[in-house]
């Protein structure tokens, strides 16, 4: 759990209690990270996410997700908008540790999906190992 506040020492509690090895408070520590859950995403934070882990799924709680997908240049299967949540964060996790398909509301960049074009919004996902598997279109 990458932030400050709140939400970042909860979700870092929760995710600790699932055993996560890799769970992190300090961007410092994201070298090579599957899963990478920002609170605070500032512009250096972004950076480093795209530099270090450059293959992580980065969960965006809060706002912010629209910078994160432009700074990292991430594809928009791995980069997830999800609610500022700890319990929520958490389950987002453990459906991507896990690989267990599982079917969330999250924000992500549609590009024609449900009649919404390159906008960020809530929508159903499917999301699993590697991040978002599947926008649902009812």
């Amino acid at each position: 759990m990458v932030g400050a506040g709140e939400l970042a020492d909860a979700s870092a509690k929760r995710l600790e209690e699932r055993n996560y090895a890799d769970v992190v408070r300090d961007v410092g520590d994201i070298s090579g990270s599957d899963v990478v859950v920002l609170a605070d995403g500032g512009d250096a934070v972004l950076a480093a996410l795209r530099d270090r882990a450059p293959n992580a799924v980065a969960l965006v709680a809060g706002e912010g997700i629209k910078t994160a997908c432009e700074t990292t240049l991430f594809p928009r299967s791995r980069i997830i908008g999800v609610a500022s949540d700890a319990e929520a964060v958490v389950e987002v996790v453990d459906a991507i540790v896990l690989d267990r398909e599982t079917e969330f509301t999250a924000i992500v960049r549609c590009q024609g999906e449900r009649g919404i074009d390159d906008d960020f919004v809530a929508v159903p996902v499917r999301i699993a190992g590697g991040g978002i598997r599947e926008i649902v279109e009812d």
